[in-house]
């Protein structure tokens, strides 16, 4: 299992993740990033224009996932989150 961070960067201060997650493979980090993203779109207009970058322990930048209000028009897109914290699909 690999560490990855989540970091919310944008035009403001950014919000640093010190902790991380642990995932099996990096679509799995991926996935979560979306759901993060999708998160921060549905709970204000604040986030628009903000990004989840995505680091290795390292602090190497692996990807990066747009805060948009794209993922609202698609139901089934966000990810459900289980009671053992992995993902399934609505």
């Amino acid at each position: 299992m690999a560490r990855y961070f989540f970091d919310v960067a944008g035009p403001g201060k950014p919000e640093y993740d010190y902790s991380g997650r642990s995932f099996l493979t990096p679509g799995k980090a991926h996935e979560f990033a979306e759901f993060l993203a999708c998160d921060l779109a549905v709970s204000s207009d604040e986030w628009d224009g903000w990004h989840i970058s995505v680091r290795s322990p390292e602090g190497a930048m692996i990807f990066s996932i747009p805060v948009s209000s794209s993922c609202l028009g698609a139901p089934n897109h966000l990810p459900a989150i289980g009671a053992t914290g992995h993902h399934r699909q609505v």
